[in-house]
């Protein structure tokens, strides 16, 4: 018997051919005999090291997690580079009606003109993002629920028990044969009613590994469509990065909260693109200078790190000695919370905030100095190079975080 099979009747797959003969032919193919014995040792533990050995799987998620990294840092590049262009109209037209002009230029006609399409392509791709977004997360849960699926099916198989071997047909008929014989002779042989409920037990059809897989791998996909977009998306940590760094590239200038998670789609599963804090007055009172400083250091961030534990940031070398200190697990110096090396990870977002600082202060010490036209100067390739430094310290928090496992 083939290691890890099951041994099946003698019906067999057809191909197109030969069943369209049978068909033509009128001849039935032979009843579906099930599987006649279950799995032997070799093939449960064949079947069992499906899941030990999941090298493959984990490369696959590490494909994911880098997809859901490049489409957050998509969505924060694309939307920055549209505050850019806005930011260089409006302050255009601020300067034309200072020095009492109504007409617009023809560069500013031109300026407006791009500004304006490039608006509805940053929607669209925004919107695209977000979509695949989804669908990585999807992906992710797919695969994470596979190995309970897998484990069950496993737990399934090591539960099943030898069938008693049946005897064939011929045999069956000998035996009749037989005991119609023991009865006319006067004898009696009929068996104990035992071994007739035991005869009854086996003749409950087994159930093949690929049909209990695909049956397990439905009811999982069938319980996962019915949870919420909000218990999908919204209380995912890589969305709720994706809507952090896409609402800051909206507003980088103003301390705009995040809308609450809860209004991030619609009662159909939508995403709510236009949601926006109720209130003037909350805004007034939410909207205060962030801290771009270390609570242990004192000093601004250079390599913020955040954690899964707790909303605190601290600068990654600082954090990083404290926890070793205290044998790699302690509270957070700020809350209660406990915290370890490997709750730990690059917080982008930040990031982002203290560069964008660090060219503001630049900037002006600029325009301080000189009269040079600050959107003049203006270029992408700020953003771009933005883009490549994330990529960067992200690189060696990786590496950080191995080592520290080790």
């Amino acid at each position: 018997m083939p290691s890890g099979q099951f041994v099946r009747g003698s019906r067999r797959p057809q191909s197109t051919a030969s069943a369209s003969t049978s068909a033509h032919n009128g001849s039935d193919l032979p009843p579906y005999e099930p599987p006649s014995h279950p799995m032997n040792d070799a093939g449960k533990l064949a079947l069992a090291n499906i899941t030990n050995n999941n090298a493959d799987v984990r490369k696959y998620e590490d494909h994911l997690a880098k997809s859901a990294t490049y489409l957050r840092e998509a969505v924060g590049a694309i939307n920055d580079t549209l505050f850019a262009r806005k930011s260089q109209l409006a302050s255009r037209i601020e300067k034309r009606r200072g020095r009492g002009e109504t007409e617009k230029g023809e560069g500013e006609a031109e300026l407006e003109e791009y500004v304006n399409k490039l608006n509805g392509d940053v929607t669209h791709l925004t919107e695209e993002i977000e979509a695949a977004l989804r669908q990585v997360i999807d992906y992710r849960a797919e695969v994470q629920g596979d190995k309970k699926v897998l484990d069950s099916v496993v737990d399934q198989v090591h539960k099943r028990k030898p069938r008693r071997e049946r005897p064939s047909r011929k045999r069956k008929a000998a035996q009749r044969a037989s005991n119609d014989s023991d009865e006319e002779m006067g004898g009696v042989d009929d068996e104990p009613e035992e071994a007739e409920a035991a005869e009854a037990e086996d003749e409950t059809p087994l159930t093949g590994v690929r049909e209990a897989l695909s049956k397990a791998r439905e009811s999982r996909a069938r319980e996962y469509r019915a949870t919420s977009a909000y218990d999908r998306y919204a209380s995912n940590n890589e969305y709720i990065a994706f809507k952090k760094m896409w609402h800051d590239a909206q507003h980088p200038e103003d301390q705009v909260p995040l809308p609450d998670a809860s209004t991030w789609f619609d009662n159909q599963g939508r995403p709510i693109w236009d949601g926006a804090p109720a209130g003037d007055e909350d805004l007034i009172i939410e909207r205060e200078v962030q801290d771009l400083t270390c609570k242990l250091t004192l000093r601004p961030f250079k390599e913020p790190y955040a954690n899964h534990k707790c909303p605190h940031v601290f600068e990654r070398t600082a954090i990083m000695e404290y926890l070793r200190e205290q044998g790699g697990k302690a509270q957070c110096p700020v809350c209660n919370q406990e915290l370890r090396i490997k709750d730990l990870y690059l917080d982008e977002l930040t990031l982002r905030k203290v560069k964008r600082a660090a060219r503001a202060a630049r900037q002006g010490e600029e325009d301080r100095s000189s009269n040079a036209d600050p959107d003049e100067q203006m270029d992408e390739s700020v953003l771009v190079g933005e883009s490549t430094q994330l990529r960067s310290g992200r690189a060696s928090s990786s590496r950080i975080k191995q080592d520290d496992s080790e």
